[in-house]
């Protein structure tokens, strides 16, 4: 019988029998020998115990309770694992083997709780994954677990099972629709609530927005900004004018690292030490305003500063893989926009499909 393998009888000489007394630990081989061949539980006798404890000298005592309870905690697993209603026959098998174990009914219990909190998490694992032949709620009460009890450990199973899933989601940087579906679908099938923590809930906005970029159909919206003929606007987002500068800084490598070996490029200004400078290419912000993309322009609307160009003087953009977009316009060289990391890829996305014309039907 499962989950019980043949166990190996120790034998003794008759010199070390007189000295170090009997094999003890022969006493749960035995019974576990018998439980091997037995089909159920039930064929193992309490006068079957009695005699193999006998035998080899242990006794029913506190001395023994870790080795019962791990015989019992052995069947336990099965039961929870496979038991398919209420009054399967396998709690019977468990009843019987904890009464001719002389198992205390607290330490059934513990093993139980061990038992079923394994087995649950397993099945509900296996309920994911279409293998587990019970729904949520008939496992509830094969488990005799109400909505709280079990709530934990179902969540568990789902955020595993999700962490999983969040894998292939933050490689790509897309959350579609059929991937969320299938997720509520997967709350629904453990009972649970679809939520996430804040941190999880952002990343899974900000790449259904670049996914709903990239699928959804490119629409006008309306805006409070004076348009030419035939314009709409398709996008716009807060954003920081920036420019490349080249700026120039000492280069006081010595000083920073202790280092007081002199060479020629070093000069000396009275008690200062003037380092030789280098120059460094940076990009600075000019001014924050407002980005506006439209079917014929990008419109920028600053404190001081406005610009706009027409799409077809723009040769194409490069994104930074953050938050920065270069625009390559045709004369005037490159325009660059910082945007927040939740807006910059989407707006990335939808310049070129208008550039492409997929606005157009």
């Amino acid at each position: 019988m499962k989950p019980y393998t043949l166990q190996e009888i120790e034998e003794r000489g008759l010199f070390s029998s007189l000295l170090n007394g009997k094999p003890v630990q022969n006493a749960w081989a035995e019974i576990n020998n018998i439980l091997v061949e037995a089909e159920k539980a039930q064929d193992l006798t309490a006068a079957q115990v009695t005699s193999a404890m006998k035998k080899w000298g242990a006794k029913m005592d506190e001395t023994t309770l870790e080795q019962r309870s791990g015989i019992y905690r052995k069947l336990a697993d099965v039961i929870y694992s496979e038991a398919q209603s209420e009054d399967d026959e396998l709690f019977a098998q468990g009843k019987h083997l904890a009464e001719v174990l002389q198992l205390p009914p607290h330490l059934v219990k513990l093993a139980d709780k061990g038992a079923k909190t394994s087995a649950y998490y397993n099945r509900c694992a296996a309920l994911l994954k279409g293998e587990e032949k019970l729904d949520i709620q008939t496992l509830n009460k094969v488990f005799h677990y109400d909505y709280e009890d079990g709530f934990a450990i179902r969540r568990q199973a789902f955020d595993d099972h999700f962490n999983k899933i969040f894998d292939g989601i933050s490689e790509t940087r897309r959350f579609s629709v059929e991937v969320e579906d299938g997720l509520i679908a997967d709350c629904k099938t453990l009972d649970i609530p679809y939520e996430f923590k804040p941190h999880i809930a952002s990343a899974l906005e900000k790449y259904r927005g670049i996914w709903n970029a990239e699928n959804h159909e490119v629409t006008p919206m309306e805006i409070n900004l004076p348009l030419e003929k035939d314009e709409a606007c398709y996008a716009y987002a807060n954003s920081g004018l920036c420019e490349h500068k080249v700026v120039e800084r000492e280069d006081n490598y010595f000083e920073l690292t202790r280092k007081f070996s002199i060479d020629e490029t070093v000069s000396f200004k009275g008690e200062h030490i003037e380092h030789p400078t280098i120059k460094e290419e940076t990009t600075v912000l000019v001014e924050l305003g407002y980005f506006f993309l439209t079917n014929q322009r990008i419109i920028f609307l600053g404190q001081t500063i406005q610009k706009a160009y027409a799409l077809k003087d723009i040769e194409s953009a490069t994104f930074d893989g953050m938050s920065m977009i270069t625009y390559h316009t045709k004369k005037d060289g490159n325009l660059i926009f910082k945007y927040s990391d939740e807006s910059a890829e989407i707006m990335y996305i939808i310049f070129n499909r208008i550039k492409k014309g997929e606005n157009k039907k």
